[in-house]
């Protein structure tokens, strides 16, 4: 298998958050990986980067030089540097630097944009993955090489989408008042038939508040409008249907409430990328399900029912 470096994501030097529900962490093969020492004072670079790099800072402080930009970097500090780039690392000059360290490749083009820079807390998800990749990958068998590449693959999406810490993945997804009686509305609503979309001046009124005020805490809660998230609770319902069960696109479009057949297609390949027929297609071989467009979906669809 050919390893992919071509068509690179673009990367976020400005660490700002990166949506990738648009896009899906393809497989990656492991290059080399490990934990290690560095003495105080020491330097590492300039060097170019062949590959992919995901380091994290485990104890100490060191600084890190690239594209004339520096970045502190201290313990809970997980850093992503793509091939090609040049940089050097300055050791903390009091104590041991430790860090773990993963090269690798993506096996298939990926798309989107990457951040070059995460901070953990002591409850975060990310190095515990990290670690583990390490521990599999050093066993040396296909077995365990194969669940370190699945663990780093995991560990990326959770780098990439920002959700690193247990903590933030609870409070992330507790719902606004506003949001969690707009949600209920549309449970006494749609029942057991269509989830025909209602206006936004119904739903704002089945929910007690004003037009304006529904659309402000979406767009502050969940950054999107109201009429994006009818959209995206509605497909995401549909694709639930589409990798759970044989029914008929014609009856999927219907039951969640598109004007046609022709219509759903066009706003599930806008929002998935692909067609709902590609999209079962996938399901069916075994491939992952999408992650939801916005964050705490999955929770608003079983309210909703």
């Amino acid at each position: 298998m050919s390893l992919c470096r071509g068509r690179m994501p673009h990367f976020d030097q400005n660490m700002s958050w990166c949506n990738i529900a648009a896009m899906e962490v393809p497989a990656v093969q492991i290059n080399d990986c490990g934990i290690a020492d560095y003495p105080s004072g020491g330097r590492l670079g300039p060097r170019t980067l062949p590959d992919y790099e995901i380091i994290w800072i485990e104890r100490g402080e060191c600084r890190w030089e690239f594209d004339d930009k520096q970045e502190i970097c201290r313990p809970g500090s997980v850093l992503l540097c793509p091939p090609g780039m040049v940089d050097t690392w300055y050791w903390d000059p009091a104590e041991t630097t430790r860090h773990g360290f993963l090269h690798f490749d993506f096996v298939a083009p990926i798309k989107g944009r990457l951040p070059l820079r995460r901070t953990c807390t002591g409850s975060d998800v990310l190095r515990p993955l990290l670690r583990h990749a390490v521990w599999l990958a050093s066993l040396g068998d296909s077995e365990s090489e194969a669940l370190a590449a699945e663990s780093l693959r995991q560990a990326l999406t959770w780098f990439a989408t920002g959700l690193v810490t247990q903590s933030g993945l609870r409070t992330r997804v507790e719902l606004h008042p506003v949001i969690l009686r707009a949600l209920r509305a549309l449970r006494n609503r749609w029942g057991n038939g269509p989830k025909t979309p209602p206006s936004i001046a119904d739903w704002a009124h089945d929910t007690g508040v004003s037009r304006g005020h529904l659309a402000r805490v979406c767009r502050q809660e969940l950054d999107v409008t109201p009429q994006e998230l009818l959209r995206y609770l509605r497909l995401d319902h549909a694709l639930v249907w589409i990798g759970r069960t044989n029914m008929k696109f014609s009856e999927i479009s219907e039951n969640c409430g598109f004007q046609s057949q022709f219509h759903f297609s066009r706003c599930f390949k806008q929002t998935y990328g692909v067609s709902p027929r590609e999209m079962r297609q996938q399901l069916l071989a075994g491939g992952d399900r999408p992650l939801s467009k916005v964050i705490g979906l999955r929770r608003m669809i079983q309210i909703v029912g």
